[in-house]
């Protein structure tokens, strides 16, 4: 396949921003505020009857309301949480996903590699109990030592390392052995 045909990696997959919900919310209630205003203009023109207004009222309460400490206070918090929300609509979202080095665009997600190198563990060490953690960064394994010790914890550590190879960031893969837990009927047995 010539290279002007070849696919270009899809973009990254991330996070959804942090500000999105609230955004949509604040959205919400302009679309109300943009109500009103047409209900106004409504009366204002079309019926002639600048008297039944409801912005008026409210710019002439907000103007005529005395200026509290709690008043203070809440236009300081208001000011804050959209300075905050200016901040988190503005950085960049988290990324959630690793890519596949491929020349199609696949990209895994922290549980899939934690879920690929439990089953990696598994076939190195079966019959024993294996949980796995993942990040982006790093990969924690831990398996139940079946009596080889170190042995089995290289076997893993290089099966793992081999099979996500494929990585474009490849994590920092640590894997730990546990003691062997005896099983409830052979306590019993003692």
């Amino acid at each position: 396949m010539p290279d002007a045909f070849k696919p270009l990696p899809g973009a990254q997959p991330r996070a959804n921003p942090t500000a999105r919900w609230l955004a949509l919310l604040i959205g919400a209630a302009l679309l109300a505020v943009a109500g009103a205003a047409g209900r106004d203009m409504w009366y204002r023109w079309a019926l002639n009857d600048p008297s039944n207004s409801w912005i008026s009222e409210a710019f002439h309460w907000a103007a005529t309301a005395p200026a509290d400490p709690l008043a203070v206070t809440v236009g300081v918090i208001v000011a804050l949480v959209g300075v905050w929300l200016l901040v988190k609509a503005l950085s960049p979202r988290v990324r959630t996903h690793t890519r596949v080095v491929s020349p199609a665009s696949i990209w895994v997600r922290p549980v899939d590699i934690a879920r690929k190198s439990t089953h990696v563990a598994r076939q190195h060490a079966p019959g024993s109990a294996i949980s796995s953690r993942a990040t982006r960064k790093r990969l924690n394994v831990s398996v139940e030592d079946d009596g080889s010790a170190a042995a089995l914890q290289q076997r893993v550590a290089t099966a793992l390392e081999q099979e996500f190879s494929s990585l474009s960031l490849r994590p920092h893969i640590a894997v730990t052995l546990r003691p062997q837990l005896q099983d409830a009927g052979q306590e019993g047995e003692k």
